[in-house]
């Protein structure tokens, strides 16, 4: 009743238990509310975009948005397809992006760090330029010869070093701060319904979110055909070997495997699993410690280990593509978890069959 409504939806879970009915009353509820917040971002998304829009701009939005309760109609995303394409399918404009001029006063003249990327990139470097790329611990073998990594297997995030990347211009896209909190999609600990509107507060101007993760494991291991939605990823080989096989987006070479419950897997939002047809157009790069890899956002990818291998990921995002990752995750695991109309923009049909093209020229309806 009135109550309930004056309180979070998380409180009252907490309160009521998890009673199914009250778990669907609360999911019910976010799902309007986060419909409501992409809805209301449309208008300002050209400020959105430049990772510009003012925490009181996104707190009037955040208080609007609060406010709205479920009905017997499922609540209805804006019918503005390009800017549902730009902003969920192509993660502001960093999958297959335009021409861009770099940020104000900066020359970009590193292919390492350019943002966003458009081919991916192979390069080995030397001691002294990777020392000035990235700290030591994501480049240098000699911090692992000891025992412990000499039979790792671990695919990990390595957390409380975001202040160590946001030294380095390589990650942080050209914004001047650096959050010294894991993303909240990245976040595995929380229930769906411990996502509030008013967590879109973390998301503020001028600010990247950065995520570091190691990859160690034995020869063999074979990552298969993915896509990914990450919009500023690079890769350190630091020992061994690996092989990076590299499709362009809607090559035709690849089937693509639909996930029918993401909700179950929410950690994978942005990605999806492919099996390949053909290797024709396949593009392929060796790694060997020095090697600094980047594959666009989107491209889709496997990662052979051809010996054993130690390798780090850095990834980054700016306030756009935070929003555009969190949001994306909340309306695809809602409406799916509730047998709502599916908002999935991370479906291989969007990106790998070319429907957000569709989208943006206003051919094609919105999560149909």
């Amino acid at each position: 009743g009135k109550r309930a409504s004056m309180q979070s939806v998380a409180q009252v879970v907490m309160e009521q238990g998890l009673n199914p009915g009250k778990q669907r009353w609360a999911l019910r509820t976010h799902l309007v509310q986060f419909v409501c917040l992409v809805n209301e971002l449309g208008p300002v998304y050209d400020v959105l975009e430049k990772n510009n829009l003012s925490i009181g701009t996104l707190n009037r939005i955040i208080r609007r948005c609060s406010h709205e309760q479920p009905s017997d109609e499922w609540p209805r995303l804006t019918s503005d397809g390009s800017f549902v394409s730009r902003f969920l399918v192509r993660n502001c404009d960093s999958y297959l992006p335009r021409k861009r001029p770099s940020p104000e006063g900066e020359a970009n003249e590193d292919p390492v760090r350019e943002c966003p990327l458009r081919e991916p990139l192979h390069a080995t470097l030397n001691h002294t330029q990777l020392s000035a790329r990235a700290p030591r611990w994501v480049w240098d073998p000699e911090i692992y010869r000891t025992k412990r990594w000499e039979n790792a297997n671990i695919v990990g995030d390595i957390l409380g070093r975001e202040k160590d990347l946001g030294r380095f211009k390589t990650f942080t896209q050209g914004q001047p701060h650096v959050s010294m909190v894991t993303p909240r999609w990245r976040r595995q600990d929380l229930n769906e319904w411990d996502h509030t509107p008013r967590d879109a507060m973390e998301y503020r101007p001028g600010v990247v979110w950065v995520n570091s993760e190691v990859w160690a494991a034995p020869a063999g291991k074979d990552t298969g055909w993915h896509y990914d939605y990450d919009s500023h990823v690079i890769l350190f080989q630091v020992k061994g070997s690996r092989r990076f096989r590299v499709q362009e987006p809607q090559s035709g070479a690849l089937e693509w495997e639909p996930l029918e419950e993401p909700f179950k897997q929410p950690i994978d939002y942005g990605t999806r699993w492919a099996k390949a047809r053909s290797d024709v157009g396949e593009r392929t790069y060796d790694t060997r410690p020095g090697s600094v890899m980047r594959v666009p956002n989107g491209w889709p990818h496997k990662v052979e280990y051809r010996e054993r291998s130690i390798g780090f990921r850095v990834a980054s995002w700016t306030q756009c593509q935070a929003l555009s990752m969190w949001l994306g995750q909340r309306l695809c695991l809602l409406t799916t978890r509730l047998g709502a109309p599916r908002l999935c923009f991370d479906d291989e049909g969007y990106r790998e069959h070319g429907r957000y093209i569709a989208l943006e020229r206003g051919e094609a309806a919105v999560g149909v």
